[in-house]
Parts: structure tokens; C-alpha cells; sequence
């Protein structure tokens, strides 16, 4: 039968013997690496020659002139192995070689043995000399036992079983006698004729190069690799049928299909008047996953899986950590076992999973998505765009939402909020109101003006909700609230207002845990600037408004770094309805316009000295690599900043000079604009972050304009409201000195129309923060802002910065905000920091400047800045 491969040697008894000994799963009793290597040599034809005994095989292998043999022994089912090779690996992955070409033996000349062979039992050896048929066990005497077949009978059919089950696709043999069916294998009682033995030969060969797996307890074979088995059933099964009897269930004919993708479905509804009833589906095409079979899947992960009545199921990672993601939430979310119904406009759940919302859960969410209807009886104050906020509010309110009010600054917030809690007042109740301490006053004379009947109350140590229970407004300052934690675990409020709402932007901040802790039917964010740094800044503000509604933490920063596009995009989609933005340009058409410029200021040589022998220092201290430097030397790096930023205004402000005021060109030029602005009888905010900046400007003033009216607000100043109500009622030209850290909030200086910033910051928000001061309601001239930045300098780089930080809050709210890398925009710190050309001619010189500057006093080791970062006041 054989016309290539290895020689074959082989009596009719050795045949016999072969056939009995090949259903063991022979692999079993040889390592990983003998088993891998014997592959190769029998893919590679290695082996010359295969001589079958009585009761053990030798096989000869040739490669090149080199010859090895090994010879292969039984001591009862296990083999030994004796070789001409000392190389143990060597020996036994000879001895695999041969046992496959064994197998192929037998499985040949098994044709021979088939009724309806041309002479059955005839068979041909490695010599083509003819052999005997093997004889029976009757024929050899033995007693025929129950099960076992007549001597003369004809050799039974051998019946293939299949069904499917979770050990993947399983088959069971059957010897076929008339209308009975006898177990084929582990079937002691069984003794099949020669004939049949050489069947369960084949069955064996063909199974173990099918990859089924020969089970000795259950007496099934199963082939375990599911993404194999629809290859079997459409290309191996055919060629199986034409030796064996084969039998289908119905399991079977459905894995045919291949693997079917299983969808996850949401169905939400509403539970009565409380919250989300919410019911999860798993579906293979028309077929419905049992709840078991659900379990079954989630707990297997993401790999293929069976199951019974579906077939093979596969449930892609994005879908199934979609799920995760979901338990996660809710169970975060959730308060005992309620599940918010705001939860429906989840970030993430419409690109990973289905949702299909119920009636009345969608007549509700198309009810928050309608148009507001004006609210009974609104104030007369408030003009139309105010109005519209209200009624916004009002609506949030009515279903069971809460909101960020994201307006501009100077469009009246909290005037807004007052109204509403006059047009929809919850007289039982208890509010508070949360902002910084500088604004608390500013809410006593709102609500004074504007709400007087209501009755107010100031959070502080020994004035707290515990000791006034009546119902009022409390105005907290956010110290003040995270002093009093532990009383708002047992205090229930109707109205819970954050005013200035980016004091929340960090979750870790103790302030902000306080914030979280509140417990109120109603929650309400004001702020102008609800991204400062980063979107982690939204996610807080809305942890507090609607827990959940954008995940977890952990799964918002992933969903950021994995697809930042994608994630913005459904950040949009997500907060729109819980975001009122408007800005004055929108609105406010009243207001005159805002004129904003750069005015570039020249360096002294003091100024130039100073900085380039600063950025050498800085190079020689960091190095290039901003990476590291921010990793391993922040506070160097940060620090080498602020000195930088520190000699671009007045190398004064440097603590190792002392220098006159001619000594810095931005205080010439301020001193040389000013002049026309005073005479002219204009009033005249100047915005610094160092104060010791604003104490020099006040010098100049003094030098230069003894008899100006001269004002002052800084993180010191104790009455805020005083020097505000003196520069706004000054005849005349007056200038109005004040810290960026301190003008952020609460105060008001629409009489100026000129505003001067000295020193640049890094987040556009904080300036525009200080800019409101002025260009706000009640404004009636043009505003003209003067940048005041330094040519060639980090300054200049700082500007370029801002227009692309701006890009983050124009993404998701509208307007500003701040988010950038260091490493995005400088491929180095002298990059970042050097001294360049501002003027034709002058690149020479400043090179020659940064190249040839003595380093003069060596800057303090641990570069520290002189002064705190304004960009917010602390929230812990």
C-alpha cells in the first residue's frame, strides 16, 4: 500500500500486537521538547526504516551519513525507550518520529482489514511480500464473551457519537449491534475481533491528529480547542463519515455556525417614583442568554466559550469591560440598591453596550432634554438671558437633575441663583451655600438686595448647623465646611450651592471630600472656569453634581489616555444637557467691547545680565530634558521658572539684588503708559501675581504720580469691600493695586476701563478671572487690557502657549481652560527658556550676553520661588 516514506517491516502477529498497544494517549509519557522535536523529524522524513516486533518496533534514522536508532519497548502500558544515541532528547524524539510513522502503518493497512476489501485481511509489508490476516481472539481460542462479536460474525460498525458541551465538541463510541448500541472503549466485557480492534486503531490515530483528547474517566474523546472545531466539522468530518458511523445532535449542528458574537443589552425602566429598575441581556443573534449562561460567560472571560443550546459564544473585551465598567459605577453610585436615573446619559454606555430605555424612563429623559418653561413669577431684576438661566435651573430641579452654571464672569450667577431659590422655594428646608471667604460677604449684600426676607446665617466655630436648625440660608466658606465635616453626615439640606466651583476641581483635596459628603435634594455648580488644568477638574465638579454620570475616576483618566478624541467628543454629548454656558459676547450686548493687547517691554541690561546668567545656571543644575527634570527635580525646575519670571518684571524682586526702579523696562513702560491714562482722568487696574511686584509699582506711583488716588487688594487684605467701594466711587483717575490670587472672586471694579496685567500666567483662565473684575454688568466704557510681556524671553513662550491651552474648554464647555504637556510643546528646557532676538540686530548681542555673562552669585540650591503660584487659592 506504502510507495514512499520509511521502509516498513512488520509479521501479522506484530500487527496484532501494535494495534492493541496504540490506543494508550502514547504522547503522555514524553516531555514537551522530546515530543516537539520528534514532530520536526517525522515532518521532515527523517526516519529510514520502521521494524515491527513481536512485541517492541526499532527505528532507524539517517540524516546525512549520520545513523541512530531507537528501539521502543512496552512494560505494560508504559514504554521504554533504548537508543544508540548517549543524547536522551535525541533518543526519545526518535522514538516519537516512529511512533507517528507507526500510526500511519496501521491506519494503512486497517483499509485491508475493512470488509469489502479486495481480499480482506491481506496486507503488504515494508518488502511487499504479502501477510496473513491478523487472527481473531476466537481464533486464538479465547472465550467469547457478552458484547463480544461470534468468531464468524462480520466486524460490527463503529458509531461516533457528538454532542457539545462545555469540554468543547465530545464524542462517545458505539459498536453498532442490530438495534443495540455496546460501549466501544473502557468497556472491559468487550472484546472486539481484529478487524474492530484495527478500527479503534484508526479512530485513535484520527482523533489524536484531530486533536481530541481521550478522556479515561468518562471514556470520551474531546476536542477542547473551540476555535478549532468548526474547521473539523466542515473539513474533517466528511472523510471521518467514510470510516465511521457518525451521529449529530442538535447542539452539534448549531456550533456549525461558527462563533456567534454576543451583544449586551441595557433595559432600563423606572421603578415607581424612586429610581433606575435596571435588567441586563445578553444576546447571541435571536437567542437569549439564560442567566446561568450569562454567569457562566462573565466568569469565563473574554475568550471563546460553549454553551449548550447556543454554541460557541465570543464576547469582545470592549464589550465585556463596557459590563464591568457599568457594575463598577453602579455600585459606586447606587444608595441602597437605588440606581439615579440621570445614570441613562452615562459617558459609557453608548459605543460598548445597548441601552433600550422603557416609556416612562424615556418620556423622562426626553423631559429633561425639552426646552425649560418659565418658572411662576421671576423677579423683575433679572434681564433675559438671567431669566433663561432660572428657568433652566427651575427645570434641572423639576426632574430630578442637578447643574453646572457655567456663565462668564460678570453675567450675574448669583443673582440667578437667588431668583431661583425665590421662585421655587423650599420653606422646610435648610440651604447653604459654599464659596471662598472673600465671597461671603458679597452673598450677604446679594441676598440682602435681592432676597431680603430670606434669613441668612454664617458657617463658624460655634455657629453651625447643629446649633440652628431652623430653616435658612447658610453661606459657608469652603474652610469653613471642611472644619464642620463631620456635621454633614446627619444634616439634610434642600438647596447645596458651590459658588466659585473650581475650588473642587482636586477629588483628593479634603475641601472637596467635604463637598462630596453634602447630602441635598438639589445641587447646583457656579463658575465661570470649570476646567482650569485639566479634565480631571470636570469629573470632580460632577462627581459632586451627579455621581457617576462619568464613571469611575480610574476609567475616566483611561478612557482620556486610550482614545482622547473619542472621549472629548462624548464628553460633549454627555454634559450638554447638566452645562449652561454663556458668554458676553452671547449676551450681555450691553456691555462695550473688550480691547486686548500685548505690550512687548524692552530688557535693561541688569535684566539681561541677570537672565541669561539665571537660564545657565538652571541648564548646568536640570539639564536639557524637561522629562526628568519635571520627574526628578520638579521643584527646581518650577522654581528656575519663577526667577525667570521674576527678572522679566524687576530684577529687583530677585533675592540676591537690590535694584533701582530704572533697573526694569516693564516699570518704565507701565510708568510711560500710565501717563496719558491719568491724564485723562481714567481709572486703572494693575493685576500682578508677585505682590512684592505691586509694592514696587506702588513706589513708582508715588514717584511719578504723587497725587493719584492709590487703592490695594491682596491676599492679606482683611476688608475686601472697602477699598472697592472707594475706587469705584473715586472722582477721576485712580489706579487700584491687586494680587491675581485675591481678584479672582467677589469683587467688582467696573469703574476702571484700563487693566494692566505685569507678569503673564500660565492658565488664560486665571487672567480672564481678574479681567471680569472690570468688563462686567454695569460697564459703560471700552476696556482696553494690556498684556505686559517681555520680548525673548519665557514670557513671550508663555503667550504662545495660552492659545493652545484655550483649546481643552472650547472641546467641552465652550471657553477656557487649561491642559498641556511640557514635553508637547519644547523638545528641550533651553528650548523653552532661552534668551532670544527680539529686534533686528540685536541676536548677536543677546548671544553673546548668554555666552560670555559671568554666573555672578550662585542662585540658592533648592532654586525656591520667592512667592506662591496664584493659579487657585488651596482646597485642602
Amino acid at each position: 500500500m506504502q510507495t514512499h516514506g520509511p521502509k516498513r517491516i512488520y509479521t501479522p502477529q506484530s500487527l496484532e500486537f501494535w494495534f492493541a498497544r496504540m490506543e494508550v494517549e502514547w504522547e503522555e509519557q514524553f516531555d514537551a521538547a522530546q515530543v516537539e522535536r520528534g514532530h520536526d523529524m517525522y515532518r521532515a522524513g527523517e526516519v529510514r526504516e520502521v521494524a515491527l516486533g513481536a512485541n517492541d518496533a526499532i527505528i532507524h534514522r539517517k540524516v546525512e551519513k549520520r545513523e541512530e536508532y531507537a528501539v521502543i519497548e512496552w512494560e505494560g502500558d508504559r514504554i521504554k525507550v533504548r537508543s544508540s544515541s548517549t543524547d536522551l532528547l535525541l533518543a526519545h524524539a526518535i522514538a516519537v518520529a516512529g511512533l507517528h510513522e507507526i500510526e500511519e502503518l496501521l491506519v494503512d493497512e486497517m483499509a485491508a482489514l475493512l470488509p469489502g476489501a479486495a481480499k480482506e485481511g491481506s496486507t503488504t509489508n515494508g518488502n511487499g511480500l504479502s501477510a496473513a490476516p491478523a487472527p481473531s481472539a476466537a481464533a486464538n481460542g479465547d472465550t467469547v464473551t457478552p458484547g463480544a462479536p461470534k468468531p464468524d460474525a462480520p466486524p460490527r460498525d463503529l458509531l461516533l457519537s457528538f454532542t457539545a458541551n462545555s469540554d468543547g465538541l465530545v464524542f462517545v463510541a458505539y459498536w453498532k449491534s442490530g438495534r443495540n448500541r455496546i460501549p466501544a472503549l473502557g468497556n472491559a466485557a468487550s472484546h472486539p475481533a481484529a478487524a474492530e480492534r484495527a478500527k479503534l486503531i484508526a479512530l485513535a490515530t484520527y482523533a489524536r491528529k484531530a486533536h481530541f483528547r481521550y478522556n479515561q474517566a468518562t471514556h470520551a474523546y474531546a476536542l477542547e480547542a473551540l476555535a478549532d472545531i468548526p474547521g473539523f466539522l466542515r473539513d474533517l468530518l466528511p472523510h471521518w463519515k467514510k470510516q465511521f458511523a457518525i451521529e449529530l445532535d442538535a447542539k452539534v449542528t448549531i456550533i456549525k455556525q461558527g462563533a456567534r458574537a454576543i451583544e449586551i443589552e441595557a433595559v432600563a425602566d423606572r421603578r415607581g417614583d424612586a429610581g433606575l429598575n435596571l435588567r441586563w441581556i445578553f444576546r447571541a443573534g435571536e437567542k437569549l442568554l439564560t442567566e446561568e449562561q450569562a454567569a457562566a460567560l462573565l466568569a469565563h472571560g473574554r475568550s471563546p466559550m460553549l454553551l449548550a443550546d447556543v454554541g460557541i459564544v465570543t464576547l469582545t473585551p470592549e464589550k465585556l469591560e463596557g459590563y464591568h465598567q457599568w457594575q463598577r459605577n453602579l455600585a459606586d453610585t447606587a444608595a441602597a440598591g437605588e440606581i439615579p436615573p440621570y445614570l441613562v446619559f452615562s459617558l459609557f454606555n453608548d459605543h460598548r453596550l445597548k441601552v433600550t430605555l422603557g416609556p416612562e424612563i424615556e418620556a423622562w429623559r426626553q423631559k429633561v432634554l425639552t426646552p425649560p418653561v418659565a418658572p411662576p413669577e421671576l423677579p423683575d431684576y433679572l434681564r433675559n438671558y438671567q431669566r433663561r438661566g432660572v428657568e433652566w435651573m427651575h427645570h434641572l430641579c423639576e426632574t430630578e437633575c442637578h447643574g453646572l452654571l457655567a456663565d462668564e464672569m460678570g453675567l450675574g450667577k448669583t443673582a440667578q441663583v437667588i431668583a431661583l431659590l425665590r421662585a421655587r422655594p423650599l420653606p422646610k428646608h435648610r440651604h447653604v451655600v459654599v464659596c471662598p471667604a472673600s465671597v461671603v460677604p458679597v452673598w450677604r449684600e446679594e441676598l440682602a438686595r435681592f432676597h431680603p426676607e430670606a434669613k441668612v446665617d454664617v458657617l463658624k466655630s460655634g455657629n453651625d448647623f447643629k446649633t440652628n436648625k431652623a430653616p435658612c440660608i447658610w453661606l459657608a466658606s469652603y474652610t469653613q465646611l471642611r472644619k464642620h465635616r463631620a456635621l454633614l453626615d446627619t444634616t439634610e439640606f434642600g438647596y447645596a450651592v458651590l459658588d466659585e466651583g473650581q475650588f473642587i476641581k482636586n477629588p483628593d483635596a479634603k475641601v472637596t471630600q467635604a463637598c462630596f459628603a453634602i447630602k441635598t435634594r438639589h445641587r447646583l455648580v457656579l463658575t465661570g472656569t470649570p476646567l482650569e488644568n485639566r479634565q480631571l477638574d470636570l469629573w470632580s465638579i460632577f462627581r459632586y453634581l451627579l455621581p457617576g454620570l462619568l464613571g469611575s475616576r480610574a476609567s475616566f483618566e483611561a478612557a482620556l489616555v486610550q482614545d482622547r478624541e473619542r472621549t472629548m467628543q462624548r464628553l460633549r454629548q454627555q454634559v450638554a444637557p447638566f452645562i449652561l454656558r454663556r458668554t458676553k459676547t452671547e449676551v450681555a450686548t450691553e456691555l462695550p467691547p473688550k480691547v486686548e493687547m500685548d505690550l512687548l517691554c524692552p530688557l535693561t541690561e541688569v535684566q539681561r545680565t541677570e537672565y541669561a546668567r539665571i537660564c545657565t545656571e538652571g541648564l548646568a543644575r536640570l539639564g536639557e530634558d524637561i522629562s526628568l527634570a519635571l520627574r526628578e527635580k520638579s521643584f527646581g525646575f518650577l522654581a528656575l521658572l519663577t526667577r525667570l519670571r521674576q527678572v522679566c518684571c524687576d530684577p529687583d524682586l530677585l533675592p540676591w539684588m537690590n535694584s533701582p526702579l530704572a533697573d526694569s523696562g516693564k516699570l518704565q513702560l507701565l510708568v510711560e503708559k500710565l501717563s496719558e491714562v491719568v491724564a485723562s482722568g481714567h481709572k486703572v487696574v494693575i493685576f500682578s501675581q508677585f505682590v512684592t511686584l505691586l509694592n514696587r509699582v506702588r513706589t513708582a506711583l508715588v514717584q511719578h504720580y504723587p497725587d493719584l488716588p492709590r487703592y490695594e487688594i491682596t491676599g492679606m487684605t482683611v476688608d475686601r469691600q472697602k477699598p472697592v467701594k472707594d475706587f469705584q466711587a473715586a472722582a477721576g483717575a485712580a489706579a487700584m493695586l491687586v494680587s491675581l490670587k485675591a481678584a479672582g472672586t467677589g469683587i467688582t471694579l467696573h469703574a476702571a476701563d484700563y487693566v494692566f496685567l505685569l507678569d503673564p500666567w500660565w492658565n488664560p483662565a486665571v487672567e480672564d478671572q481678574a479681567i471680569d473684575r472690570v468688563h462686567r454688568i454695569g460697564q459703560t466704557n471700552t476696556v482696553f487690557v494690556y498684556r505686559m510681556v517681555t520680548a525673548g524671553t519665557i514670557e513671550e513662550r508663555i503667550q504662545t502657549l495660552k492659545g493652545e491651552k484655550k483649546q481643552l474648554f472650547n472641546q467641552v464647555v465652550g471657553h477656557h481652560s487649561g491642559d498641556f504637556e511640557w514635553t508637547k510643546h519644547f523638545s528641550s528646557l533651553h528650548s523653552l527658556i532661552q534668551l532670544s532676538a527680539v529686534e533686528s540686530g540685536e541676536a548677536e548681542l543677546l548671544n553673546a550676553a548668554v555666552a560670555s555673562t559671568p554666573l555672578g552669585p550662585a542662585l540658592p540650591a533648592t532654586l525656591a520661588p520667592a512667592e506662591p503660584q496664584p493659579a487657585a487659592p488651596a482646597t485642602s
